[in-house]
């Protein structure tokens, strides 16, 4: 999760996989992303990776028209690796944004793919 908090809400929030914008990935055979944002003084935008594998691992941007970026890298481990999620976060603007609950969406992927 991206939260932007300002004045005016964004004009647009775009989330990109390894500098490749993916807002309106329709993966073929999984379903792709999934991607929700809620504007207001706290902007709310959300993106859900569908039936994630290793080739989703990487690093994730969130660019907001308003603000800096955010960055996190994420692993997901191959079917069968019970392996933890590796996570790091860079923050443009740490006061400005966060992504506390990015890491926990992504360690929910990582586990659905070992059950």
């Amino acid at each position: 999760m991206f939260v932007v908090q300002s004045p005016q809400p964004p004009q647009y929030v775009f989330w990109y996989h390894n500098e490749r914008m993916i807002n309106y990935d329709q993966a073929t055979g999984r379903g792709g992303v999934t991607v929700s944002t809620e504007p207001g003084p706290k902007t709310h935008s959300r993106l859900v990776v569908n039936r994630a594998t290793h080739a989703d691992s990487g690093n994730y941007t969130c660019r907001a028209s308003n603000t800096e970026h955010d960055t996190i890298h994420v692993f997901v481990s191959k079917e069968g690796d019970n392996t933890a999620a590796i996570q790091r976060q860079e923050s443009a603007a740490p006061l400005l944004t966060s992504l506390s609950a990015l890491p926990f969406l992504f360690s929910l992927l990582v586990l659905s793919l070992s059950s």
